[in-house]
């Protein structure tokens, strides 16, 4: 052992040069390639152990060649985690020596193992390391301080908690009741991991709502008027995370955020490979107004995918892949009584397994539902069954057509680039001759207009490991064309001065069957405007639905953005990663339906020219 005094003294031109840190980049980066701190010592317990001959090796000097404190260098991929503890008989010695001379009166004592650092290779975070065997180590922000104390959250070890410039500026290695701190070190960076963030901004963590902090933002991945998806770091695993925050949980915003939740903490279905898992919540509780649910943060989803695989042959391919993978997990959900009402490119998200091979998974269960309760038209138009956007009765058949029309989406460049273009009853009538086309035999039956006659999960993957399968054949009628004859119906509903059931604001008339919906024709729209919804947009309403159909039920169908297009604003959802959230159809405005009516005349206008050979 050392006095600080001898320490100084032995520190001369004839020893190693004191440990040199990177200076800080125009950037606000680093120039080293991983984190390195300093703990610097505070009370006596903390300088007593610096000064142990065993720590001499880790020492860090300043300009002056004074000591300060123990360097712990995690920058180097040959070591990655620094133990502290004190030494013991048959067991390895500690990277760092934290033993105090003679321990306080109701303060545990130093573990042979006590602590340790460790970085977290994937995202430069380091997290501190609670191996006492009191569970006696605890991180603190300095008082008065603008840095963030982030507990740990298991109330006992082995545990872990991140700590980061700002985050977790101290530690103390023992500590007791009434908050009483032994052996305490500030934390000093010198350069910094968290290789996802800017070193030159401080973090936000959150929820912010809450006292109990969980994660550190990162960037907004996409968004709604239901809510909002952002990546984070999990300030317990040090691992990337995403996570929705609903926008406030009252009328329908709690009872989809409520549907979403406990879908996903089904035991079935959080134990689900092709189900994305919900790691936790945070929120909602009896007096909250808010909301958050975490979730692991994937590659990317299939629609960003598709756009990097150039050939129809590959995309073919994928196709089989997502279609079986898919099949299981609406396998499972059918087994559970949940339908999901929004299966499409964009919720199906995708990593790798450990073969490096495509592992697909299922998202956002904003719209699910028990298929006994599923009444309102929800979904996203080119992806919807005939039966949610005609208001018949729901089952989880109608995840099938979804996947079918998901299918064709990779499939056809066609109907990949026209379907944002292209109402529901024209979409129905291509997706059904698409699937009469070569190719399609084995999942024809995917896109029977009936839901009878279409297979369920179970059924259609034994038909795909089987290899047999049956032609479900021409129909009656071809639904395309009933599908077009309700359609007119509904749209001559708008000059029938009879009808009365319509918005008292705008007086625009309406089934009380109906409930107004968001085409999806592109280039419509310039951009969601938040939690207030459409910033602009033409509506118009969906065709009418059964008698049985209740009244005042609001839909929620969001269209569909054209897939190659640039964001269409600032708050866009374009291009997430995760999960996009629906948008609340918002009450029509008087210009709104202006709009749609110059919009339909329009259409009359071209329809005249072409009869008359124009």
């Amino acid at each position: 052992m050392y006095t600080w005094q001898q320490i100084n003294h032995r520190h001369t031109t004839t020893d190693p040069a004191p440990h040199s840190l990177d200076p800080m980049m125009d950037d606000g980066s680093y120039s080293s390639t991983g984190p390195i701190f300093v703990l610097a010592p505070i009370d006596d317990a903390a300088r007593y152990a610096t000064s142990l001959s065993a720590n001499y090796e880790h020492l860090h000097y300043d300009q002056d060649n004074n000591p300060v404190g123990l360097l712990v260098n995690l920058s180097s991929p040959e070591k990655t985690v620094y133990t502290l503890g004190r030494p013991g008989p048959n067991i390895d010695p500690p990277d760092i020596h934290i033993s105090e001379p003679r321990p306080r009166r109701g303060l545990p004592h130093i573990s042979h193992l006590h602590a340790s650092f460790q970085l977290v290779p994937e995202t430069g975070a380091v997290l501190l390391w609670d191996y006492s065997n009191t569970s006696s180590v605890k991180p603190f922000g300095a008082p008065n301080s603008w840095g963030y104390t982030v507990k740990f959250r298991s109330e006992s070890s082995p545990r872990s908690v991140l700590v980061a410039r700002g985050i977790n500026t101290h530690v103390a290695f023992a500590s007791g009741s009434n908050n009483t701190k032994w052996c305490q070190f500030e934390i000093q960076w010198h350069s910094e991991g968290m290789y996802h963030f800017h070193k030159d901004e401080p973090y936000f963590v959150g929820p912010q709502e809450s006292r109990i902090k969980r994660y550190v933002q990162h960037e907004k991945l996409g968004g709604g008027s239901y809510g909002t998806v952002y990546s984070a770091l999990d300030a317990e695993t040090g691992q990337m995370i995403a996570v929705k925050k609903f926008h406030n949980l009252t009328g329908k915003h709690l009872t989809f955020a409520t549907r979403e939740v406990d879908n996903l903490k089904k035991k079935a279905l959080r134990q689900h490979p092709h189900i994305l898992r919900i790691l936790d919540s945070a929120g909602g509780g009896e007096k909250d107004n808010w909301g958050e649910i975490f979730m692991p943060l994937k590659k990317g989803n299939l629609k960003d995918l598709c756009e990097t695989i150039q050939t129809e042959e590959d995309r073919w391919e994928l196709s089989n892949q997502v279609l079986y993978q898919i099949l299981l997990a609406l396998n499972c959900l059918a087994d559970n009584d949940v339908v999901h009402r929004d299966v499409k490119p964009d919720n199906i998200l995708f990593d790798f397994d450990e073969n490096g091979d495509y592992r697909f998974c299922l998202g956002d269960f904003g719209l699910s539902n028990d298929p006994e309760r599923a009444i309102t038209a929800a979904g996203t138009e080119p992806f919807m069954a005939p039966e949610i956007c005609y208001r018949k009765k729901q089952t989880t058949k109608v995840d099938i057509w979804s996947l079918f029309a998901t299918i064709v989406w990779m499939r056809n460049s066609d109907f990949r680039a026209a379907c944002s273009r292209l109402r529901a009853p024209d979409l129905h009538k291509w997706i059904i001759s698409i699937s009469k086309t070569e190719g399609y035999e084995p999942i024809r039956a995917m896109a029977s207009h009936d839901p009878k006659k279409r297979p369920s999960a179970k059924k259609q993957l034994d038909i795909i490991d089987s290899g047999e399968f049956e032609d479900f054949g021409e129909e009656e009628s071809d639904p395309g064309d009933l599908l077009s004859a309700q359609f007119a119906q509904v749209m001559s509903l708008q000059g029938d001065s009879s009808r009365s059931y319509g918005s008292v604001s705008t007086g625009y008339p309406t089934s009380p069957e109906m409930a107004y919906y968001e085409p999806y024709a592109s280039g419509v729209y310039t951009g969601y405007g938040g939690a207030g919804g459409m910033k602009e947009g033409r509506y118009a309403p969906p065709p009418m639905g059964t008698a049985e159909a209740p009244r005042n039920q609001g839909a929620w169908v969001r269209p569909y953005d054209n897939p190659y297009g640039p964001p269409q604003s600032q708050d866009s959802d374009e291009g997430t990663v995760m999960p996009e959230i629906r948008t609340a159809v918002p009450t029509i405005a008087e210009d709104d339906v202006f709009a749609y009516e110059e919009y339909m005349e329009e259409r009359r206008r071209m329809k005249g020219k072409n009869r008359s050979g124009i």
